[in-house]
């Protein structure tokens, strides 16, 4: 491994210690996990084997991802992972994780769509598109009421023979009738306006409903996964453990000088439980530490078994 600083200072070996430089951990990950061969001046330059399964998870400790303390399985899954094992539920798990990816590829694709083309389908909206297909069915029953009244005074002045009369009320039956016409179009196409509308909510409504049921798919596989591994990997988890709480105190900073911690305390520490997978792992990148657990980057590289950046 050469690593090098921004300012052109150069290391090279299995074990850099970079605890007195001011170097950004997260840079220092970044390099490592770069593959652009990016080698301007001024930048941090890592020349390494390229991340392998697994780095992902243990390329840097403490862990930052999924969160500060990562369950035991999740570690273990990532160190089996190294070592090109797999559950027996990993082809059903990467179906439903490239479905679940497809799936909210689909709807990224939806919600980049041009806004005037999406309909609104909030429950307002909703509300809104029914309330006009109520108003405009009860004006055109009233309309039609008005319409057969007026049909039929235009038959009683006709059969009265008053002409005048029949005249007038025929006016206003034409003009009652053209009414009518103009609503029953609004009711139409407040009706297929709902009919859409609602079609986009239910389209909502089940393209939702199907991705709560991958995602709950997804995370019942990884947890079927993370048990697997850690049934599997258990044993040999427990026994790096107990190494670690064997470790010399000056070479372990949270050790007290005459009471070592035991195999369960550190199973509770989030810290100890990454440096227990990462000796377990089959890691040819470096990891990158930023603990003070080893007294410097040679011990943690000889305990590790694998190349070590220590910031």
């Amino acid at each position: 491994m050469r690593l090098r600083l921004p300012d052109g200072t150069v290391y090279e070996g299995s074990a850099i210690d970079l605890a007195g430089e001011s170097v950004d951990v997260d840079a220092v990950v970044a390099a490592v996990r770069a593959d652009d061969g990016t080698d301007a001046p001024g930048t941090l330059r890592i020349d390494c084997p390229s991340p392998g399964p697994g780095h992902d998870r243990l390329g840097r400790v403490p862990v930052s991802a999924p969160s500060p303390s990562p369950s035991r399985g999740w570690l273990l899954a990532a160190a089996g992972r190294s070592h090109g094992r797999r559950s027996p539920v990993a082809d059903d798990l990467a179906r439903l994780e490239a479905k679940l990816a497809e799936h909210r590829d689909d709807a990224a694709e939806e919600a980049e769509a041009d806004e005037r083309e999406r309909p609104d389908t909030s429950a307002a909206a909703l509300r809104d598109a029914r309330r006009r297909v109520a108003a405009a069915g009860e004006d055109e029953s009233r309309l039609r009421e008005r319409v057969a009244a007026l049909r039929g005074r235009v038959n009683a002045h006709r059969d009265a023979g008053d002409d005048e009369a029949t005249a007038a009320a025929r006016e206003e039956l034409v003009s009652a009738a053209t009414e009518l016409s103009e609503v029953e179009t609004e009711r139409v196409a407040a009706e297929q306006r709902l009919s859409a509308l609602e079609r986009a909510v239910r389209a909502e409504r089940d393209g939702r409903e199907a991705r709560l049921k991958l995602e709950d798919a997804v995370e019942n596989r990884r947890r079927e996964a993370r048990a697997h591994f850690a049934a599997e990997l258990g044993a040999e988890f427990e026994a790096a453990l107990r190494d670690l709480a064997s470790l010399p105190a000056t070479a372990t900073a949270t050790a007290a000088v005459d009471s070592p911690p035991e195999p369960p305390a550190l199973e509770s520490d989030p810290v100890a439980r990454a440096l227990a997978a990462v000796r377990l792992a089959d890691l040819s990148a470096p990891v990158v530490l930023s603990c003070g657990r080893f007294s410097d980057a040679e011990a943690a590289a000889d305990w590790l078994g694998v190349p070590v950046v220590r910031c």
